[in-house]
């Protein structure tokens, strides 16, 4: 009998250890179970904030660079769109805010986007009442707070202190499965399946969370690849300003080279001034864009410094005869004749850097110079120094510290009507810098200013050539046919009139669909296509061209807008060259003739 109530109490004991066992796995499984559920909660709140700060980011970017550009009339359906746009940041922004009432970021985000709305309801509001300079004066405003980086730098700060959050989520999650998978261990002798179905419960909530984990990642990813939305507006506003410049430049240098009165003359003189006045800002932009994505490219070549000074004095020799400036220039004779660096870019500068000379001068002289610094023989530490000189308005103390600086203008009684965008000398700082150099600048209100670069360079080699002109009249492309794919009427004929000196038989299509029929049907010796068309890029075209059609014969992209990236696509699309826009008549006749070879 006492054998039998010792072996009840044990089993009763044993029962009621094994439930206490069950209890407490049932309790860490409770709460294992309830802290999953919060984290799935917690990552569903999450990913749905980061949904809402991509959106606002988004909006933020696009309508900064839309509504910035609002300088001439829209109409009341365009209006409409942005005045919606601009309600649903605001809408988004608020339920941002209440979501994170007193996260810091949140109101920074708030704040910013308040601005925003403020400044492009008041441009929005302004274009009725022809309020052209109250528009520009907030357009700029607009531009220089950036105010979309800043929201999109908070945005970015809240997304990080989500994920910490949610990391800690975790943390504590897995510390609690390890406690529950000591007590089933004791229990897995007398409850292996229920074991088993914890386990399996676990592993499906962990599966879980990874794939919510990767779904945030993902997000996150997203949200920064918005930035890319920057450089395809650059690439699509590049693409429709210069198609129409490139007709303007185009058919100026054509009324150029006919017979006209002298007042035909001056407007068509006016005419192609202003156009490439408009390109270079259009230049500067992008440039300035490629800069600060750290795309910007500088390009070695030999070139003789003589040549670049004697082009740039025949470039402005109109605008300084017109202001009775004396426009010279000396070279050092200790420089080597040729040198090695990007002639383009060094051309570059100057052009800003005598253009804003021009543009505050209105008497004396602009001196262009380039002196040495030091020189080895080896090429190694030699440095020129290159110095342009003014006697305009000059520069006040007080604010030669800025004038590097975007969207910087120099305000007084005597330049605050000269205009500008206020990218030339940041463009130029950041050219140089590129380069390997330094510029610094002294100025005498009243007397004049200077502008002095240092910048390396190497004596060119013996055996490497100049790149030589090419007389590109002499070139004749009678017998060969080119198909020329080009939307914009405007361009066709540019090119028709361009050519048909040559001696080439032309074909014209509007689209990459025409493009296909005709080459299905006929044989051509070039094709010559614009990237950027509706319905069908230059890409997609030739892409079929090349792997659908198996048609190899030679093409050249017309591309608004170059870069690196750009030329590589091109590259990797088929085509054998490129030729930027506004389209240089030399440097097209070049190009083909590199393809079709002259008849006799």
């Amino acid at each position: 009998m006492q054998f039998k109530s010792l072996n009840f109490f044990f089993l009763v004991f044993l029962a009621l250890g094994l439930m206490a066992l069950i209890l407490f796995a049932q309790f860490f499984t409770s709460n294992a179970t309830k802290a999953l559920k919060n984290s799935n909660e917690n990552a569903i709140i999450t990913f749905a904030a980061n949904n809402r700060l991509q959106k606002i980011v988004n909006l933020s970017f696009d309508l900064q660079s839309k509504i910035s550009q609002v300088k001439t009339g829209i109409g009341e359906k365009r209006k409409k769109q942005l005045t919606d746009s601009l309600t649903m940041l605001g809408y988004n922004t608020t339920i941002l805010v209440n979501e994170f009432k007193e996260n810091p970021y949140a109101k920074m985000v708030d704040t910013l986007v308040l601005t925003q709305l403020s400044l492009s309801y008041d441009i929005l509001a302004a274009r009725p009442h022809q309020l052209d300079n109250t528009i520009t004066l907030l357009a700029d405003s607009l531009k220089r707070l950036q105010l979309g980086d800043k929201v999109y730098e908070n945005c970015l700060k809240i997304q990080k202190l989500q994920e910490n959050d949610f990391q800690n989520t975790l943390v504590a999650n897995s510390e609690v499965a390890q406690k529950l998978s000591g007590f089933t261990a004791i229990l897995v002798a007398l409850a292996i399946m229920s074991i088993a179905i914890l386990t399996t419960i676990i592993i499906l909530h962990q599966s879980k969370q990874r794939v919510l984990i990767k779904e945030l990642k993902e997000a996150e990813i997203a949200a920064l690849d918005s930035k890319n939305a920057k450089e395809d507006f650059l690439a699509n506003m590049s693409h429709e300003i210069r198609t129409p410049l490139n007709s303007l430049i185009g058919f100026s240098n054509l009324l150029q080279t006919s017979e006209l009165l002298p007042q035909q003359k001056e407007y068509s003189e006016i005419i192609r001034s202003n156009a490439h006045t408009l390109l270079q800002l259009v230049n500067d932009v992008l440039d300035l864009s490629l800069i600060e994505a750290g795309k910007l490219k500088i390009n070695k070549t030999s070139f003789k410094l003589k040549d670049l000074f004697t082009s740039l004095e025949r470039m402005f020799s109109i605008a300084m005869a017109e202001k009775n400036l004396v426009f010279n220039w000396h070279i050092d004779d200790a420089i080597p004749e040729i040198i090695t660096g990007d002639a383009e870019r060094l051309k570059q500068i100057f052009i800003n850097l005598i253009g804003n000379a021009l543009k505050f001068t209105n008497k004396g002289f602009i001196r262009l110079q380039a002196t040495l610094e030091n020189y080895d023989s080896s090429n190694v530490g030699s440095t020129l120094i290159f110095s342009v000189k003014d006697t305009g308005v000059g520069i006040e103390e007080e604010q030669l510290s800025t004038i590097f600086e975007r969207f910087e203008q120099i305000e007084n009684s005597y330049t605050k009507n000269y205009g500008g965008a206020g990218l030339g000398l940041t463009i130029v700082k950041n050219l140089v810098q590129n380069m390997g150099g330094s510029i610094s600048v002294s100025s005498q209100y009243g007397v004049g200013t200077e502008f002095r670069i240092l910048c390396p360079f190497e004596k060119a080699s013996t055996d490497m050539p100049l790149p030589q002109p090419i007389e590109t009249p002499l070139f004749r492309f009678e017998g060969y046919k080119i198909l020329i794919v080009e939307d914009n009427k405007a361009n066709q004929l540019l090119l028709k009139h361009i050519l048909e000196k040559y001696a080439a038989t032309l074909v014209f299509v509007g689209e990459g669909a025409a493009a296909i029929h005709q080459l299905q049907k006929n044989t051509y010796d070039l094709i010559l296509t614009d990237i950027q068309m509706p319905k069908m890029d230059g890409y997609t075209l030739f892409k079929k061209v090349r792997e659908e059609l198996q048609i190899n014969t030679p093409a050249i992209a017309m591309t608004a807008y170059v870069t690196p990236a750009i030329i590589n696509k091109c590259k990797d699309a088929g085509f054998d060259d490129y030729l930027p826009k506004p389209i240089d008549t030399n440097a097209l006749i070049e190009k083909i003739s590199k393809i079709l070879p002259q008849r006799p």
